[in-house]
């Protein structure tokens, strides 16, 4: 089965100019690929992941705290602070982004 359920994929999109670690890059790109109907097999020969791997990165990108694992993916400590990330899915996502970087920064 491929499709995401939670999260839309123009709003992936938006935040491939916003991110600066390449895993986070990454981990949307498979998500809308994923969608679009490429499967996780495909995509793990595609950027050389076990499809394991493939799996759990769209599970992670493909839920309602999204934003929350993008800053992970960008180096924040998501236990550990008290960022309100579903506060941050409301901005805009260079607004929200600017966000997790001033974070990232921090740590």
């Amino acid at each position: 089965m491929t499709g995401l359920d939670h999260v839309d994929t123009d709003r992936l999109r938006e935040w491939l100019p916003e991110v600066r670690e390449g895993e986070t890059t990454a981990a949307p790109m498979l998500a809308v690929a994923y969608d679009e109907g490429i499967g996780a097999g495909e995509l793990a020969s595609w950027y050389g992941r076990s499809t394991e791997s493939v799996e759990e990165t769209i599970a992670a990108l493909d839920s309602p705290d999204y934003v929350a694992e993008i800053a992970r993916l960008e180096g924040v400590n998501v236990d550990g602070v008290d960022l309100p990330f579903a506060e941050l899915e409301e901005l805009s996502v260079s607004e929200a982004a600017s966000a997790i970087r001033d974070r990232a920064e921090r740590e």
